[in-house]
């Protein structure tokens, strides 16, 4: 699916702020975090180190670890998170961070199309579609485009549903909250009072699942090799086989007629 960046919005209680925090405010925080932090947030299945793509914000606050499908990974926080940055402005990196990643994906995808074209599709390349030599009169030919017409109508209106509505997603915790549009990650709330006492790992866990939710619910799988129908794909196979179709409408003697 091709992801249009757009404008990123943060909608959270107050302005996005950045202050040095003092050693005292985070005393009590930095010491549950020492020695027992739950595991930080990853994958739930291994991922080659040469396919994991990293977004990050302008402050290397957040980390958002993505495959070259945009499936999220991981999602870090560096381990000084809470002296470089206020908990308010975490949302916006959560965001920079997790849009950089989808952009680098796709970058990645798009590298990956321009040295590896893919193969010609073969339309219609069934025993039974190959054997169709059947007439096709203007008539038929008219309802045929109609058909795919319709079809191609359907396509557009649930790509339509999936690319343009905002679809909105929250963490099983409840503390964390994100919305997309067109694969672009728009808003995510983050529970102040939640975020300022909670390990670490607790909070990679919650912007994980979020962000995944997103991701999965603005990937839709039908979509992604596009327009289908049997009605598209007869008129593929024959664009794909012009002697075929100059046959089929009268242009060219059919197989019967030239064989002896």
């Amino acid at each position: 699916m091709i992801l249009t960046p757009g404008t990123v919005e943060i909608a959270v209680g107050s302005e996005p702020g950045r202050a040095k925090m003092g050693d005292e405010r985070w005393a009590f925080e930095e010491e549950l975090e020492q020695d027992d932090d739950p595991p930080r947030s990853s994958a739930a299945e291994p991922v080659p180190a040469a396919d994991r793509i990293s977004g990050r914000d302008q402050d290397g606050v957040v980390i958002v670890v993505v495959s070259p499908a945009a499936d999220v990974l991981s999602v870090e926080l560096s381990t000084d998170w809470k002296q470089a940055v206020d908990p308010r402005g975490l949302p916006s990196a959560v965001t920079a961070a997790a849009n950089a990643a989808t952009i680098s994906a796709l970058a990645r995808q798009v590298n990956d199309v321009a040295e590896n074209p893919p193969a010609m599709p073969t339309f219609g390349a069934t025993p039974a579609s190959i054997a169709d030599e059947s007439p096709l009169s203007a008539q038929d030919m008219l309802r045929l485009v109609d058909a795919a017409t319709a079809e191609l109508a359907q396509f557009t209106q649930r790509a339509a549903e999936v690319v343009d509505r905002r679809i909105t997603a929250e963490s099983g915790g409840g503390h964390v909250r994100g919305s997309v549009v067109s694969g672009q990650i728009v808003d995510v709330e983050i529970d102040q009072s939640w975020v300022t006492r909670v390990r670490t790992g607790e909070i990679e866990s919650e912007l994980l699942d979020v962000l995944r939710q997103l991701h999965g619910a603005s990937t839709s799988p039908d979509l992604v090799e596009g327009p289908q129908g049997p009605a598209i794909a007869e008129i593929m196979g024959l664009l794909f086989d012009p002697h075929r179709m100059a046959r089929r409408v009268g242009l060219e003697p059919s197989i019967s007629t030239e064989q002896p």
